[in-house]
């Protein structure tokens, strides 16, 4: 007796079709990408020029002659206020050129607001130095 492929069940198999995203989508997000570590490199250059001005206000204030010291913080100071803006001027520069595209970026008001207020900080902090060390 020989059986019969009569009841067997049909395996179906479904594709699901996933559609890939074309060339130009992903060079445009890697180019999007680009931009945000580049405005992040430029927050981080000036974070830490506006850290070493402030460290060497605050702990070699000590040290004789004190105008060396205070002309390298006031660089500092100034260095790491112009990389805040310069961030924001980079970021705009590259948005301008892709709000046509139809690509999610970061708001340029955010950029904006957060590199003048790093800039204030930075300026601020000039100027309490020249008010704490007393003309000296």
């Amino acid at each position: 007796m020989s059986l019969k492929p009569d009841n067997q069940v049909k395996s179906v198999t479904l594709k699901t079709q996933v559609s890939e995203p074309d060339r130009n989508s992903l060079a445009l997000d890697r180019t999007v990408l680009a931009n945000e570590r580049t405005y992040q490199a430029w927050i981080r250059t000036g974070l830490a020029a506006l850290i070493s001005g402030l460290g060497i206000d605050r702990f070699m204030n000590d040290i004789e002659p004190v105008w060396p010291l205070m002309l390298v913080t006031i660089i500092l100071l100034l260095f790491s206020a112009a990389a805040f803006l310069i961030s924001a001027w980079r970021y705009k520069h590259l948005h301008v050129q892709m709000a046509h595209l139809e690509v999610d970026l970061m708001p340029v008001w955010m950029v904006k607001i957060l590199s003048i207020f790093l800039t204030g900080c930075s300026l601020l902090a000039l100027v309490d130095m020249f008010l704490t060390s007393g003309g000296s």
